[in-house]
């Protein structure tokens, strides 16, 4: 079965070859580049979703014999208690039907959002505060802010999970 994903990340990639593993024998994942259609920076869940949606249609269109296509976009939301970071999980299938997940997320402190707000998205933003370089293909923002205990790829792995569901119990969706 081929799971096209709609990015060439492997922070992205990895997690979905091992939610899918786990259900499905024969898989093969084929990452590939589409646009969200959002800003880059997305700032609400319904901007997110919509990126994830977005890439999740895309790269099934694109990855010729794809069952499904597997989007995955971070997003920001605020919150009364703050600008809560998390990624959205878009899963379809050729008929049209969506399952939909997200990453555990956190409060992102004022120095993240202060670069936020100057034009930066959430990589540039941790990139220039913590001195690293395409934070976002590595541990990501929730390993810089989490020291490792959580990676990006571990976050993105629970909202895969969450957003299959929906394909695993087919009868009650």
């Amino acid at each position: 079965m081929i799971v096209a994903v709609g990015s060439t990340n492997p922070t992205k990639i990895q997690p979905v070859e091992e939610i899918f593993s786990q259900h499905f024998k024969n898989i093969k994942i084929k990452g590939v580049s589409v646009e969200s259609g959002v800003a880059d920076q997305p700032q609400s869940d319904e901007e997110t979703y919509l990126g994830a949606l977005n890439r999740a249609k895309s790269a099934l269109s694109k990855v010729k014999g794809a069952k499904y296509g597997v989007g995955i976009e971070g997003g920001l939301h605020k919150h009364s208690y703050g600008w809560f970071e998390r990624s959205m999980v878009v899963i379809v299938d050729k008929k049209g039907n969506i399952g939909v997940g997200a990453s555990g997320g956190l409060v992102l402190p004022n120095s993240v959002m202060e670069k936020v707000e100057q034009g930066k998205n959430l990589e540039q933003a941790i990139d220039e505060l913590f001195g690293t370089t395409k934070i976002g293909q590595g541990i990501g923002m929730f390993g810089i802010l989490t020291k490792g205990v959580v990676t990006r790829s571990e976050g993105v792995r629970h909202g895969v999970a969450f957003a299959l569901a929906r394909f695993l119990h087919k009868s009650l969706y």
